[in-house]
């Protein structure tokens, strides 16, 4: 696969003396646990969208932001929140099937696929979870499912606690993927992106097509197709997405963690947890103590896939999700 990727001389001329610098390679171990999640919401896939727009929204800190947005089919509402540095692209092999029964929305988190980039300091959890919540509130969705993966289900859960506070009955249903809802082992990957230069630097000096194949083939046990790889990678050809994407890195522990956790067993929504069992980003022991503070919380294992079961096992995905709501 790798051939493929860079059929292109010029580009693998370029590759080949990038590669031979060793700093480079360091950089690049770093950056794949970056990647993991890069995603693009140009061309989502064959089925079309009913409605795409982009809307400006307020929240403290932030000023007037405008995220991107694609809503397909009628019905309850369902948001679908993506994974750090993911968009709209990574729902692609969900949406036919869920819209066919529910108004589905898939949201660009600010600075990620088509949203607004600004070059700003406000991408921790809680600036994001801030554009959420004044998300659903300008959409006026209510008896809402909330499906996140990964960094998207941290922000799916931090949405749902601030609306238990204020409105409850708002969030009806909880659907987390492979969702760091506590602090994970350390990787490396946060101090290295707290470096002053060096992230900057290794991101610039990397075409995105290389640094998303690598991440791919590491964190899933199924490998992606030459077009999804490049799905994947093309939104960080724009600095600002970059900048985005190391921003929220730095900032991506919530403050007062200890005090969320506490807070989870507030959530009496149904939630259903759904982890792979070959996830070595965020092991899935991590859903295994998420469940158990969840009064109404259901833990389903799928085996055979790595962090990213809508890509590794979308059918299975979409019959637990099936299930999950028809009850």
């Amino acid at each position: 696969m790798l051939e493929q990727l860079f059929s292109d001389c010029l580009l693998r001329r370029r590759v080949g003396l990038w590669m031979r610098c060793p700093a480079v390679r360091l950089w690049l171990g770093f950056l794949i646990f970056a990647f993991c999640f890069a995603g693009w919401s140009g061309d989502v896939s064959a089925h079309t969208y009913s409605k795409a727009y982009h809307i400006g929204l307020q929240a403290p800190g932030q000023g007037t932001v405008h995220l991107y947005a694609e809503e397909y089919g009628k019905g309850r509402p369902m948001l679908l929140l993506h994974g750090l540095g993911a968009s709209t692209f990574t729902w692609r092999n969900l949406i036919p099937a869920l819209s066919r029964h529910r108004r589905v929305i898939v949201l660009d988190f600010k600075g990620f696929g088509r949203s607004e980039k600004p070059f700003t300091q406000a991408y921790s959890p809680y600036d994001h979870a801030n554009l959420v919540l004044a998300f659903i509130r300008k959409r006026r969705l209510k008896k809402l499912t909330i499906v996140g993966h990964s960094f998207g289900g941290a922000i799916a859960m931090l949405v749902t606690l601030r609306f238990n506070e204020v409105e409850p009955g708002r969030v009806k249903d909880l659907i987390l993927m492979n969702a760091p809802t506590y602090q994970q082992p350390g990787t490396g990957f946060v101090d290295f992106m707290n470096l002053p230069v060096i992230p900057y630097a290794a991101l610039m000096l990397l075409p995105p097509e290389l640094t998303t194949w690598l991440s791919l083939d590491k964190v899933q046990a199924q490998k992606l197709s030459l077009d999804e790889v490049r799905g994947y990678a093309a939104p960080f050809y724009e600095a600002a997405a970059r900048h985005a994407l190391i921003t929220t890195a730095r900032r991506i522990v919530p403050q007062h963690m200890e005090d969320l956790i506490a807070r989870y067993p507030s959530v009496r929504q149904r939630t259903l947890v759904i982890w792979c069992d070959g996830d070595q980003t965020v092991p899935v022991e991590t859903g295994i103590r998420l469940v158990k503070a969840l009064p109404r919380g259901q833990l389903k294992i799928l085996t055979g896939c790595g962090h990213v079961p809508q890509d590794e096992r979308p059918e299975a995905v979409l019959e637990l999700i099936g299930s999950f709501l028809r009850r």
